[in-house]
């Protein structure tokens, strides 16, 4: 049923062939017809259909009456369908039920009279036609649509209002026969199109201008056919787009596009202009379905109302060019211009109905959502609604689990980069509300850029398809679609195997491989039989397939059976024989493929495995150069990826490579593996190396099993990334680069775990064990993806000593230009935002003397606040400047803006409202945490007499509830720091503007005369904001509700420029300082940004689980007791630990830990010694002391590279302040000391060692590092083994434990519950002596009480007497 006829108020007949026949027609003979079905029934009588013919024709169709031109040559040659291999025109498959989309009738009728009579078309359209006018349900659904149709004309013309009624009529029709016609149409979408593409194929031949409109629908919906989830939103566009389309199938009475309208026009001129927009109509609505797929399920069902608006957009679009295609062929064949105007009136007329019913659709569309959808919106409701979202954030995160556990589809969720990431915070509050809340414009347009890279990939995949035809000498020609089973087989041997044996539509694989074993052997046998003394040399000569014959043998009946079986069924089809058969080399022979499949294809992947292994290795030689900003990318990459990767590549070298063969056999196989990496290597360029889908994933792999191109995939992707990170020694990049690599990876590996699952279900419906076929299935490279616990185990990773191979320049590739390798922009160093400082930026005033108003009034410099519904400074957000000029546009203008987010440039535009008010709208970003940016709505308007904007902000567009306020004055910055907010205005606005006034004297005063106070303030608060913004942002310990109201305090009255220089600050001691991955201190619970500890002595329960317990370096946290429930025993504060300052990948902790095991036992002798040794004045430490005597500080105030740009004041020169002397004078009393012990000295300060002290694990000299010069950050030395760096860990050594110090462990953890019950206990006594008190308190009151109701019952009944 056509998509366009629900949204008409009646049907209207096709354009009607003029000729004897209709003139004939009886007007009695329709008297007893209804309008609407003898509309119906002169559409399908009069419409021709030339292409019925199985050969072409000038006669067949023609009405004998009417003379025909014949068709010329060219026409004929065009005519032709598509050519099979063997160059013989290919048979068309039976004609399955396809929806009525062909019968769909243009809005306006011409006249018989106008309508001239037009040559036939090509003959390949007869199918189609004949599948929609014969099929009874096609005919039923008509007729109910027919009905319904006269329903609504009816309820138009003598009832109420029309839109409500649609609306309860739609959703009546819902549970009815329509209702069930309309969905099953979206159900069924795909089963007409091949005959639809045959269509448009047939017309693009004689009409090679609408080329351009076809392609851009076949690219569009062979993209859809990729994805793995099907919403039935996007299918309704798709059918509403098939139904635009098959309105070209009425060019099919236009046989030459040379044919001159009545009004002097071409077809060609006249269609080409709408072509090309409906191209690109057509790609802008498959970008738009690509971004809606991508969004998470919580997003789709909280921004449903905006997103179903965006989408009905396109409903509406294409039943509009539907209409506009059939008017401009209507013009081209009509014969006087006042026809034509009043088929123009009747155009508009259709159009304005369209508009009016477009609200059948949007009740439609409020059906057309998933069970998960629902379950979802029901639970949202009662959460509270949409809105809740804004405040709540435990709300927002327990929704987004439910949407998690809702959602089976791992593409449901698995299309953003930060959900795929394993064990990130993803459910972070910030993070969600920054993708949930994203506009759907914005979201396209963020997905334009990709989407567009694999639609022109996908064109070029069809482009090439179509003039590539392959033709390989064993193949046989197909001549009967619908004989036995065998006449469909291509390949002559597998056609004379499967005749012989007898066999229907499939066999058993087994069965099957084994029988092909035997074909092959009695072929070279019978070639070699009475040849005595046959060399390998002479058989070959005889038979060159016989090297291959060899590998068809029962060794290798799994592999080769596995190579038909694509679904892992247990049988093969015909189907699978021809697209195996097809998918070999052009000038390889059957014998030679099988081959490879037998033994190559295990080949193949061990080499690719080690390939890969070797890349992992190269990748950290490098990653020791990378610059620091770009450090923390590449460690996430390899956090990321790893595990993944290695569980893969560890699958394939378990297994052996050793097969009875030579290395020319291996030769052999090398020409299909260089052409593969080719054409992978292609595809991936295509897209640049950008996988955002499985849809992409399959349109770079190609059709067929994903075990046949995982390794080479991988390959070429990380080979990719390897130049990524070697630019990276130079240059500055960007995240995104490393994180789409690691996001193409991570869909790779959910492709396999998708087609695991699909095995899983066949290998349990064939009563197989899964475990047991997963070892050997494909040489079991999924054995470990499927049980994970058999491989990661905590001894697996102890016992893991990677190779790491240094980086050498002379063995690269020199040629490697970043410009051809990245995706974005670079820097080529990171510096410090000055800009808002050069006095032209933010105080410039722009003259535009070529605006006029009321635009001009509102260009120039603005500044502002955002507030809460009170009008209370909302949060840490900081004031804003923006300069606003002109945009693109004549209503849009564009601004730079400086705030505590940084430097960024918005776009806006301008309306006018009511009262000729000036609406403004703009978005624009904040940054929150971790390169999470929450999008700013602001609406509002421009107040001419305050010179003010004013209006309400929002998180999302869409959302019916506004955050807060927001308002931007013309007042300098440096004033309205300290204007008051609308609340204090309102509360009491005498008083607060009085309070402005001194506060702005008072700033001029200190800011002009240069003040200390002044100064001092500026230096504090820049510290505070830093220090606290990096512990908001990134790392370090979470704040404390204080905390977080200083940083609030001081980012109100920080003015831009001032806000945007400290932002870049922040920016830059990130960059510079390693953040462990997603590492978390188990005692403040914040990410460990600096160095990391790690405990040694902590075990985790059970054997299969791997973890750490780990602390950041803030000495409350190194000295804390921490319990987790996974953890065997409480970890204690005199535990081992071991400090990283670069992070330790997984892959290298076995290392790190065996290290630093063998590193505390050599230590055991010095400690002694230590401990022994006399110690200097000051350095006695009782046991309970030395844990936090001189730890490092939070990472935040570490002595890094950023360090340098503290501005701080300096004492004068020449003086030297207190703690310099302090720490000058214990320097100097602990090398006096050393002289008695140099082999107990600090090997940066030659200082004896006290403790804490530090010992590195790699160095082999024995390192020892005072805890004074650790904290200091890592000493530059030289070493005899070496130079120390920060990825040489070091251990925690501690004064050893006394006899009275010493415990059981049962001893310890008996003693600390001891204490911690007398500590209950003291409470307990204290409460009961509390409660006592209160009891005895109470019973007096009581008492009181008595008494006087006694004396008040006293007085009563004497005055009674």
């Amino acid at each position: 049923m056509p998509f366009a006829r629900l949204l008409r108020r009646s049907s209207q007949p096709t354009l009607p062939r003029s000729g004897p026949t209709d003139a004939r027609r009886s007007t009695s003979d329709d008297s007893n017809i209804p309008p609407r079905r003898r509309q119906a029934s002169e559409m399908i009588a009069t419409i021709r259909r030339p292409w019925k013919a199985k050969s072409l024709s000038t006669t067949d169709h023609s009405d004998s009456s009417q003379p025909t031109p014949a068709p010329s040559s060219t026409s004929t040659s065009k005519a032709k369908g598509p050519t099979s291999e063997s160059g013989l025109e290919e048979l068309s498959p039976p004609v399955p039920a396809i929806p009525s989309v062909l019968l769909t009738s243009p809005a306006v009728p011409p006249s018989p009279e106008m309508v001239p009579a037009i040559g036939p078309a090509p003959d390949k359209l007869a199918d189609a036609w004949d599948a929609v006018k014969d099929d009874p349900n096609i005919a039923n659904t008509s007729r109910a649509l027919d009905t319904f149709g006269d329903v609504v004309a009816a309820t138009q013309s003598n009832g109420p209002p029309f839109i409500p009624i649609v609306a309860a009529t739609v959703a009546a029709a819902a549970q009815s026969d329509i209702g069930k016609a309309i969905k099953d149409q979206i159900d069924k979408f795909s089963e007409g199109m091949p005959v639809l593409m045959n269509a448009l194929d047939e017309l693009k031949a004689l009409h090679p201008f609408i080329g351009v409109v076809v392609l851009a629908f076949k690219t569009v919906y062979t993209l859809e056919q990729k994805r793995r989830d099907n919403d039935k939103k996007i299918i309704s566009l798709y059918v509403g787009m098939k139904d635009m389309m098959c309105a070209l199938l009425l060019l099919k009475d236009v046989e030459n596009d040379k044919v001159i309208a009545p009004d002097g026009t071409k077809i060609e001129d006249r269609l080409n202009s709408l072509v090309e927009r409906t191209a690109d109509d057509i790609k802008t609505c498959s970008n738009v379905c690509d971004a809606y797929m991508k969004k998470r399920l919580l997003a789709k069902v909280l921004l449903s109302s905006l997103w179903d608006m965006k989408l009905l957009d396109f409903v509406e679009l294409f039943s509009t060019r539907r209409r506009e295609f059939e008017f401009e062929l209507t013009m081209h064949t009509s014969k006087g211009v006042d026809k034509a105007n009043v088929k123009l009136d009747a155009i508009g007329s259709a159009t304005k109905e369209l508009n009016e019913q477009m609200s059948a659709m949007k009740v439609l569309f409020e059906q057309l959502v998933s069970p998960e959808q629902k379950l979802l919106s029901d639970l949202v409701n009662a959460k509270g609604g949409v809105n809740v979202i804004q405040e709540n954030d435990k709300v927002l995160l327990d929704l987004e689990k439910a949407a998690r556990k809702a959602s089976n589809s791992p593409s449901v969720e698995g299309h953003r980069m930060r959900q795929a990431e394993p064990d990130r915070a993803s459910l972070g509050v910030d993070n969600l509300r920054e993708d949930i809340l994203e506009d759907p414009n914005a979201a396209a347009e963020k997905n334009w850029v990709v989407f567009s890279r694999k639609f022109e990939a996908q064109k070029n995949q069809i482009i090439d398809e179509l003039t590539l035809v392959v033709q390989r000498e064993s193949d046989r020609v197909v001549r009967e679609l619908k004989g036995k089973a065998h006449e469909r087989i291509r390949d002559r041997s597998i056609h004379e195997l499967w005749a012989e044996m007898g066999w229907r539509g499939n066999v058993k694989a087994r069965h099957f491989v084994l029988a092909l074993r035997d074909h092959y052997l009695e072929i070279l046998t019978s070639e070699t039989e009475g040849i005595p003394d046959m060399g390998a040399s002479a058989i070959s000569n005889i038979n060159p397939d016989a090297w291959a014959i060899k590998y068809i043998d029962v060794m290798w009946v799994q592999p080769i059976l596995e190579a038909f079986d694509d679904d892992a069924s247990g049988f093969i089809t015909v189907t699978e024989v021809n697209r195996f058969t097809s998918s070999r080399p052009v000038d390889w022979s059957l014998p030679h493929w099988l081959a490879f499949w037998a033994v190559g294809f295990k080949w193949s992947i061990i080499d690719y495995a080690r390939k890969i292994e070797d890349l992992v290795a190269k990748m950290e030689g490098v990653r020791s150069l990378v610059l620091p900003p770009n450090r923390e990318a590449v460690d996430r990459y390899h956090i990321y990826i790893w595990d993944a990767i290695h569980t893969l590549t560890a699958a394939v070298l378990s297994q052996s490579s050793s097969q009875s063969s030579g290395p020319d056999d291996r030769k052999k196989f090398e020409s299909y593996l260089e052409a593969e990496e080719v054409r992978l290597g292609n595809n991936l360029r295509a897209v640049d190396y950008v996988i955002d889908g499985i849809d992409t994933l399959s349109l770079i792999a190609g059709v067929g099993r994903i075990e046949k191109t995982v390794f080479p995939l991988l390959y070429l992707l990380m080979k990719r990334h390897y130049e990524v990170m070697r630019i990276m020694r130079t240059k500055i990049l960007s995240l995104r680069e490393l994180q789409e690599g690691v996001q193409g990876i991570i869909y790779i590996c959910a492709a396999v775990m998708i087609r695991i699952k699909d095995l899983t279900n066949n290998f349990s419906q064939q009563r197989l064990d899964p475990e047991k076929q997963f070892r050997s299935f494909a040489f079991g490279i999924f054995k470990y993806f499927h049980n994970r616990s058999a491989l990661w185990t905590v001894d697996y990773l102890r016992s893991l000593d990677p190779q790491v191979i240094p980086y050498n320049e002379d063995n690269e590739d020199q040629n490697v230009r970043p410009g051809d390798i990245l995706n974005h922009e670079y820097k080529d160093e990171l510096s410090l935002d000055y800009s808002a400082y050069d006095g032209h930026s933010t105080y410039h005033i722009p003259n535009h003397g070529d605006v006029d108003p009321p635009m001009k009034d509102i260009l120039g410099n603005w500044n502002g606040f955002s507030y809460d519904h009170d009008g209370v400074h909302w949060g840490g957000h900081s004031m804003m400047t923006f300069v606003l000029v002109p945009g693109e546009g004549e209503r849009n203008f564009k601004a730079d803006v400086w705030s505590l987010s940084g430097h960024q440039t918005i776009a806006g535009s301008w309306s006018k409202g009511e009262d000729n008010v000036m609406q403004i709208k703009f978005k624009y970003k904040i940054l929150i945490s971790y390169s999470i940016w929450a999008p700013i709505f602001f609406n509002g308007r421009f107040d001419p007499d305050r010179d003010a904007l004013t209006g309400v902000w929002s998180l999302s567009a869409e959302l019916e509830r506004s955050s807060g306020k927001m308002e931007f004055r013309r007042v300098l910055p440096c004033y309205l720091a300290v204007y008051p907010s609308i609340k204090e205005l309102r509360d009491s606005r005498s008083r607060a503007l009085w309070k402005f006034a001194i506060a702005a004297v008072r700033n001029d005063i200190r800011r002009k005369h240069w003040t200390w106070s002044y100064f001092s303030q500026r230096r504090d608060d820049r510290k505070t904001v830093v220090s606290l913004l990096v512990r908001s942002r990134w790392f370090g310990q979470p704040l404390s509700a204080e905390e977080t109201e200083t940083l609030n305090a001081i980012a109100r009255r920080l003015i831009p420029s001032d806000a945007c220089f400290y932002n870049s600050k922040v920016d830059h001691i990130r960059s510079y300082t390693c953040v462990h991955g997603e590492v978390h201190c188990d005692s403040c619970g914040g990410l460990v940004g600096g160095p990391r500890l790690f405990c040694l002595d902590c075990a985790i329960k059970g054997t299969e689980a791997f973890d750490t317990v780990d602390l950041c370096s803030a000495p409350q946290c190194v000295g804390a007791h921490v319990t987790r429930k996974d953890l065997e025993v409480a970890h204690e504060p005199n535990h081992r630990l071991v400090k990283a300052r670069a992070t330790v990948l997984t892959r290298h902790h076995g290392r790190a830990h065996t290290a630093a095991c063998d590193a505390f036992e050599r230590v055991e002798e010095t400690r002694r010694k230590v401990a022994e040794f006399p110690s200097h004045p000051g350095a006695e430490t009782g046991p309970d002391e030395q844990e936090t005597s001189r730890f490092e500080p939070t990472s935040t105030e570490m002595p890094t590279k950023s360090a340098k740009l503290d501005d701080a004041l300096n004492p004068p020169i020449g003086t030297e302040s207190e703690a310099e002397v302090e720490a000058k004078t214990g320097q100097d009393e602990r090398q006096d000391g050393a002289r008695d012990g140099d082999s107990l000295a600090c090997g940066k300060c030659r200082g004896r060692l006290s403790f804490p002290f530090w010992y590195c694990i790699f160095c082999e000299d024995n390192l020892f590092i005072c805890d004074i010069c650790d904290t200091e950050g890592v000493p530059d030395l030289i070493r005899s083994s070496g130079k120390h760096t920060e990825e040489h860990h070091l251990i925690r050594c501690l004064a050893p434990e006394t006899d009275k110090d010493k415990g059981s462990p049962t001893e310890q953890r008996l003693t600390s519950i001891e204490g911690r019950l007398d500590g209950m206990q003291t409470q307990l006594d204290d409460l009961t002596g509390r409660m006592g008190d209160l009891t005895g308190d109470l019973n007096a009151r009581i008492g009181n009480i008595e008494q006087l109701l006694h004396r008040l019952i006293g007085a009563s009944e004497g005055r009674t007497a």
